[in-house]
Formats: structure tokens, sequence, C-alpha cells
């Protein structure tokens, strides 16, 4: 198991957000105390498998980590993950890892709204992040470090922590704000009913 860490020095006992960014290159997982944001843990994780052995792999890498927040009493507020381009030519395997992913978390959860997370495009993520919907990768890392104090040499990670705190409902300025309440608009989840 290849899996790097970012120890943002998360203590147990807090109310966290959870932000997922599935990428086939390294699938990131976020958890972000929403009272003390620059308090975090971030892991990403490289299967080094493929096909649907790659898929319960992640599935398996999960469960450990939502495991782990359980024994520390970490409760959980939301869960965001990031929803696949569609224009990728990884199109197919991006949206069986996005659908592993919900089957996991409704499989997981039994209560709204952690079984059907927010589902949030990559121009949204980016505007939140950065202030602008067209930022390149290097730029989310960099305004991510600038605006909330937090340093990733990985943009999956980046992705991942960004979405975490969205999801946490955390803003600074009037730009986040408006995609905080953006999301709220059910669109952003599959489903709101048990």
């Amino acid at each position: 198991m290849s899996c790097k860490e970012f120890d943002g020095a998360l203590l147990g006992n807090q109310e966290v957000a959870i932000g997922i960014d599935q990428s086939l290159t390294g699938f990131a997982l976020s958890v972000v105390s929403v009272e003390f944001p620059k308090t975090h843990i971030t892991w990403v994780y490289k299967s080094p498998l493929s096909g649907i052995e790659r898929l319960v792999d992640i599935q398996d890498f999960m469960y450990e980590k939502f495991e782990w927040l359980k024994e520390r009493n970490n409760s959980i507020k939301d869960i965001a993950m990031e929803s696949p381009f569609l224009g990728s030519p990884s199109t197919l395997p991006l949206s069986e890892l996005a659908a592993a992913t919900k089957l996991f978390l409704h499989s997981h959860f039994d209560v709204v709204p952690l079984r059907t997370p927010l589902v949030v495009p990559p121009l949204t993520l980016k505007k939140y992040a950065t202030g602008k919907g067209t930022s390149k990768k290097q730029e989310m890392l960099l305004q991510i470090y600038k605006r909330w104090g937090v340093e990733f040499s990985d943009d999956n990670a980046a992705d991942a922590y960004a979405l975490a705190r969205l999801a946490g409902g955390l803003t600074i300025d009037k730009i986040e704000a408006e995609v905080v309440e953006k999301i709220k608009d059910v669109k952003y989840r599959d489903s709101l009913s048990k």
C-alpha cells in the first residue's frame, strides 16, 4: 500500500468534515476540524491494482480511515467529493471510482447527509479555493497555502483538503461564502431521503 500522509495534527473528539478527491493517480481523503480548520489529516493512496480490484482496494482504504476516525471519537459534519470530469480519456474508470466511493459511503453510514455526499464540480471547487474557476493545479496549491495557511506538495491532497473545508461550510471571504451557499442546492446531492 502506497500512502502519503499530510499530518496537520488532527485531534480526537472533534467535529470534522471530510473531502474526497477520487483520482486514479492518487485517491485523496482529507479530514478537517470544523472548529480549527488548519488542523487536519490528509492521505493520498495510490492503489497498485487496476479494474474492479482497484475499486475494492480503495474501498478497503476508505474503511480503514473511517474506522480510524471512529476510534478517535470524531463526529462527521458532512462529506464532499469532486465530481468526475467527463471530458477526460479516463471517463469510464473515473466514473466507476466515483460510483464505488458513493456506494461505500451509502453502505457505511446510515444518516443523511453522510450517506449522500456533496458532489462538487471541479470549477466550483477551484472557485472556492482560489476565487476563480479556471485555476491550474499549481495555483490551487499556492492559493491553499496563501489563503488558509496549509501546505501540500500533492494536488490531490490539496483538492481533498479544499473539499473538506467546503463540506464544513468554512469561509474566509465573500466568494467562499457564495460557493458554500450555492452547494446547499439539492442538485449537489444524489438524494436527501433515507
